[in-house]
């Protein structure tokens, strides 16, 4: 039976790290498993101890959980602390930033695939009464129509967020601006 790991705030960080550079959800179909063996043997490399590909995939998720919530509530309550932010904090933003923007990609490359699959499969059944023929090309319009606008939405958001995160920072670098003159001024 394998012992517990013990994660300690150097071994999240380097995980994080990991995280950031293999980018596991961003694989394509059946590479997943692979990319958190890859994840899990560079950092039993680095810390001379054998961590699990699922103990790491698994400790991710949790600390990436425990982010989220931290974050949306900061988001609605207005709490956001003043104190620098962390690296660990910026590695989580940047991972939960990548993560949304190729859920975006994948999402809209699905759409455009199936639209293609449905515009394939029309031309392939041959000739259809009027009617029916009027009603895909009124249904297919409306998905396109729909799909553009959830696209336009969605990049608005992701603006919008971006933005919110930039002012974030600028007031973290003011508040450490003004920590450090009054830091200068007690001494």
């Amino acid at each position: 039976m394998d012992k517990q790991i013990a994660w300690s705030s150097e071994k999240d960080l380097a995980l994080l790290r990991e995280v950031l550079r293999v980018e596991p959800y961003d694989g394509e179909y059946g590479t997943l498993t692979v990319r958190w063996k890859t994840i899990a043997s560079k950092l039993s490399f680095c810390f001379e101890c054998t961590i699990p590909h699922r103990s790491a995939r698994d400790h991710f998720e949790v600390m990436l959980e425990g982010f989220k919530a931290t974050d949306k509530a900061q988001r609605m309550f207005g709490t956001c602390s003043e104190e620098e932010v962390t690296e660990q904090v910026q590695i989580l933003q940047d991972i939960e930033q990548k993560r949304r923007d190729s859920l975006e990609s994948t999402g809209s490359q699905l759409c455009v695939e199936a639209e293609q699959q449905v515009a394939k499969r029309q031309r392939s059944v041959g000739p259809t009464p009027k009617k029916e023929d009027q009603d895909i090309q009124d249904l297919l319009e409306f998905e396109k129509q729909k799909h553009t606008g959830d696209h336009t939405y969605r990049m608005e958001r992701l603006e919008y967020e971006k933005e919110e995160q930039k002012l974030r920072l600028a007031q973290m670098a003011e508040s450490a601006k003004r920590n450090e003159q009054l830091e200068r001024l007690l001494l």
